[in-house]
């Protein structure tokens, strides 16, 4: 079963050249996630009653171009499968008949009374049906991740109300803006972002005032890592448009 989700590239959701800011992107790739999910009867509130939660554990998106003000964006998204913990899950996202940007992404099913990670029930992910299609080449999700690199460049991010969801952290779209204020303070990135891999390794809870950003560059590849003192909360790669 694949869904689709139509929209539009709106005022908020564009910098000053007026092209979709990369937090606006990944926001519209987990509104699409949520719409599957209340399609087969598996919102978020249904899950959390019985227990349960999806966790986005990592994502890669490259992105051809990114749309601008006013364009009409759809993006697709589809079940890959479970296996164990894990389930699969990809994205097309479509200018018209033009493919702008393509994303893999793997999920964890977490237990909420037993606070930890649980093998996926038939009866959770039976419900999306199994999609041979990739969104990008086999493997792609399984890129490296550093979380202890020596950072370049190291700014201090604070969190607000705002980027708190219901379950109580730090929101997985967020972090894509911590990165978007990170590296286009830095000036690592002058020629856009054209690729992204973060892997989430820990949430970011209110405990939490302040998380800093590390970034260093490496030939074409910017790696960044969110952390506090020893605490590493995501990690993952940043490559810009002409580097690909």
């Amino acid at each position: 079963m694949k869904i689709e989700q139509a929209s539009m590239v709106e005022y908020e959701n564009v910098d000053t050249d007026f092209r979709m800011k990369l937090p606006a992107l990944f926001q519209r790739l987990q509104r699409s996630a949520l719409n599957h999910s209340d399609a087969v009867g598996l919102d978020t509130q249904t899950m959390v009653a019985a227990g349960a939660v999806w966790i986005l554990n990592r994502i890669r998106v490259k992105i051809q171009r990114m749309p601008g003000y006013r364009e009409p964006l759809t993006v697709r998204t589809w079940h890959k499968g479970s296996a164990g913990f894990r389930a699969g899950r990809d994205f097309l996202v479509l200018c018209g008949d033009e493919q702008v940007a393509a994303a893999s992404s793997q999920w964890l099913y977490y237990d909420i009374g037993r606070k930890r990670i649980a093998k996926i029930p038939e009866r959770v992910s039976a419900p999306y049906t199994d999609e041979p299609d990739e969104a990008l080449e086999s493997g792609a999700i399984d890129f490296a991740v550093d979380k202890t690199f020596e950072p370049e460049v190291t700014l201090t991010l604070t969190t607000r109300e705002g980027d708190y969801d219901p379950n109580g952290h730090v929101n997985n779209t967020v972090y894509l803006d911590y990165l978007d204020t990170l590296v286009n303070r830095s000036g690592m990135a002058e020629g856009g972002i054209g690729e992204v891999g973060i892997q989430y390794l820990k949430e970011i809870d209110r405990d939490v005032q302040a998380v800093q950003g590390g970034l260093v560059k490496d030939n074409d590849t910017i790696r960044f890592r969110f952390f506090q003192q020893e605490t590493v909360f995501a990690a993952g790669f940043v490559r810009t448009t002409d580097a690909l």
